[in-house]
């Protein structure tokens, strides 16, 4: 949704929502717990997760700001997962019910709805699709076309994320980075890489 997208919620929505702050480690929702609101970070990061039988955790998504979270239970009855607070901030409470209200009554409003989902889906599909790019360096590339514009990228995340994300230690990654500044493909300035 565009910046100003609170504005453009209707009034039903706007009432119903709350601000959650969150401090790191918090649990926002369990995976078995009753749908009742799908949230927006505002500030910091919320990752939901599962776990593997043999108890390894799995990061489904990492929600940042802007991101929505629980979307996808909107018309369901439980949580699919946990959502962790991993950066302290806070996240915009849309009530679960008043959501559905609003996407059912207000036409506008449900098609800005499904657009942002849409973005989200594309952003989503895009990660898988880097994920299957067999070399480090080819990812890399690929999230600087994919998520920066002309060619410059501002990293909203620490490298050990970053590296996380693109399916690799973050020893690789710095090494990867460091070999692609050498041979002249980036340059990098603390968060900022550039694509030469």
């Amino acid at each position: 949704m565009a910046a100003d997208w609170i504005e453009q919620f209707p009034e039903t929505l706007r009432l119903a929502a709350s601000r959650v702050d969150m401090n790191k480690g918090q649990r926002i929702f369990h995976l078995g717990d009753e749908v009742d609101a799908v949230y927006r970070v505002l500030e910091g990061e919320v990752c939901l997760t599962r776990f593997s039988p043999e108890g390894t955790e799995i990061v489904l998504h990492r929600a940042r700001k802007g991101d929505f979270l629980a979307e996808a239970s909107l018309f369901g009855t439980q949580y699919h997962c946990d959502a962790i607070c991993t950066r302290s901030g806070c996240c915009l409470r849309l009530p679960a019910e008043a959501l559905r209200y609003c996407l059912a009554n207000d036409p506008g409003f449900a098609m800005e709805w499904v657009a942002t989902l849409s973005r989200n889906l594309r952003r989503q599909r895009a990660a898988q699709e880097r994920l299957g790019l067999k070399s480090l360096r080819m990812r890399v590339i690929h999230y600087m076309v994919d998520r920066g514009k002309e060619g410059r990228v501002e990293l909203d995340q620490p490298i050990i994320r970053w590296a996380t994300e693109l399916g690799a230690s973050h020893e690789a990654l710095y090494r990867t980075l460091a070999e692609m500044e050498r041979e002249g493909i980036l340059q990098r300035h603390g968060q900022t890489l550039i694509l030469l």
